[in-house]
């Protein structure tokens, strides 16, 4: 339906006495902007049909970042935010069940299932990423991801 291929079509639209080189440079000339509108819709087009064909998913959002920024290992993922569960410490005046001792794991705030990340966007430092880069791949997050799902992007 899209496919339109304008030298044919001022071809065919010509009348026969009038299919000669000048009339069809002539009217190819006056068809230039409207090719020109065309091409550029058909390139928007392209675009969009690919932004349709992407969501909020996993394997979707991975697929949309690789085909930006890596096209050819295909490395960056996703995966699930922090989940680990809080560990309250006590002095042992306080004679609570937990102490403080060096075998506890300690992590940052951000780290816990109730303060932290929904998912977590792994770009390889393999990958040469700019300052610009970043800020796109942070707008590409921004666009599928769902509107309540926070996210952290970290480079390994």
């Amino acid at each position: 339906m899209f496919n339109i291929v304008f030298s044919k079509l001022i071809t065919w639209m010509l009348p026969l006495l009038r299919r000669q080189p000048v009339y069809f440079a002539w009217m190819q000339t006056l068809c230039a902007g409207v090719v020109s509108m065309y091409s550029e819709f058909m390139v928007q087009r392209a675009a969009d049909l690919y932004d349709i064909g992407h969501d909020s998913r996993v394997f979707s959002m991975e697929a949309v970042f690789n085909d930006a920024f890596d096209m050819v290992n295909r490395t960056i993922y996703i995966t699930d935010g922090f989940n680990k569960n809080r560990i309250y410490l006590y002095t042992r005046t306080e004679a609570q069940p937990v102490f403080l001792n060096p075998s506890i794991p300690l992590w940052n705030r951000a780290d816990y299932a109730d303060t932290g990340v929904d998912f977590i966007v792994w770009v390889p430092k393999a990958i040469s990423m700019t300052v610009t880069d970043m800020i796109q791949l942070t707008a590409l997050v921004n666009k599928y991801k769902l509107a309540s799902k926070r996210y952290a992007i970290y480079r390994v």
